[in-house]
């Protein structure tokens, strides 16, 4: 994959979110943010400047995009800090747009406050303490959610059911690993009080920060039904993974196990059996992640020092398991 993919978008796409802002009323050209699983765009004047989803139908069905925005309206509604949609002049929060290459679906979101993470400027007991409390307050008011009939979206075991074949037979740890924390999950509880629709995906990329540590969390495409304690062992993962954190031990994390767990129990409440998980899930998360890299990128062949990095570590923890309980 040429390192330029990202940053590059289609003549199809580049259409589609030019017809939503006329769609949303937005003025201006979009320009493009980037592309993964999709492509996203900036329209609008820099005082209410939108953001321009455009998903290819081989990505998200029309049922998975309508729950996704369906709970992040029912979370906005209650006050939580997210990228809310936006519905189009015709009252619809997804437009579909037929182009030369097929059908396309376009969403717009409100920009988030503040700026991004910066690891030298947030990252301190307050950040932690109202990181904690941002993702507490989303999972209590989710044990209240119910999504509309025929808006679905998959569970952890849909998600991850397909994505060992992607893992080469040259990766016999990676394999392995992978294998062990599925089968460790299938074991636990699934009621309503652990288990429902969550981000999983909450690293420091997909959140906003003002300078009062008011957090907004955006980019909530890869939102599934999985354990709550996922959620919040996704940011301790990325930690360890991108600041090169001195233990891959989360145990060891006082950061954690301190003021953001403490801001979480605000919110919501989460028993000391859950709490000892957590450096499963983080087993979970980087096993899970390790497969969208083989999927999406030439593991063998990366160039970009984060790739490479992050991959070296991932690695290293397959071989420096924390215990599953």
């Amino acid at each position: 994959m040429a390192d330029d993919f990202h940053m590059t978008d289609t003549p199809s796409t580049r259409e589609a979110a030019n017809r939503a802002a006329s769609a949303w009323n937005l003025g201006g050209e979009p320009s493009l943010i980037g592309r993964l699983e999709n492509f996203t765009y900036r329209a609008g004047p820099s005082d209410r400047e939108r953001i321009v989803r455009v998903t290819e139908p081989t990505h998200r069905s029309f049922a998975e995009l309508e729950a996704e925005l369906d709970w992040l309206g029912f979370l906005s509604q209650r006050g939580i800090k997210v990228s809310a949609p936006l519905p189009s002049d015709r009252g619809n929060l997804i437009e579909p747009f037929e182009t030369a290459d097929g059908p396309l679906h376009v969403s717009v979101f409100v920009k988030a406050p503040g700026s991004p993470f910066n690891f030298q400027r947030d990252w301190g007991p307050e950040f932690h303490r109202a990181l904690g409390e941002l993702i507490g307050s989303m999972h209590a008011a989710t044990m209240g959610y119910s999504p509309p009939e025929g808006a679905r979206r998959k569970s952890w075991a849909e998600d991850m059911g397909h994505l060992r074949q992607v893992i080469s037979t040259s990766e016999p740890s990676a394999r392995s690993e992978f294998d062990e924390v599925v089968r460790w999950a299938t074991t636990l509880d699934t009621s309503r009080a652990t288990f429902g629709l969550v981000h999983t995906d909450l690293h420091y990329a997909n959140m906003y920060v003002d300078t009062q540590y008011e957090i907004t969390a955006f980019d909530f495409d890869g939102c599934h039904y999985d354990w709550f304690a996922y959620d919040l062992a996704v940011p301790l993962f990325y930690a360890l993974l991108s600041f090169d954190l001195p233990s891959m031990d989360a145990s060891q994390q006082d950061w954690f196990y301190g003021p953001l767990l403490d801001g979480y129990k605000k919110k919501m409440p989460i028993a000391d059996e859950w709490i000892a998980r957590i450096p499963g899930f983080v087993r979970f998360r980087r096993a899970d992640l390790f497969t969208f890299i083989c999927k999406e990128l030439d593991i063998d062949n990366l160039t970009h020092d984060w790739d490479v990095r992050s991959v070296r570590r991932i690695r290293e923890g397959f071989n420096n398991q924390e215990p599953l309980v």
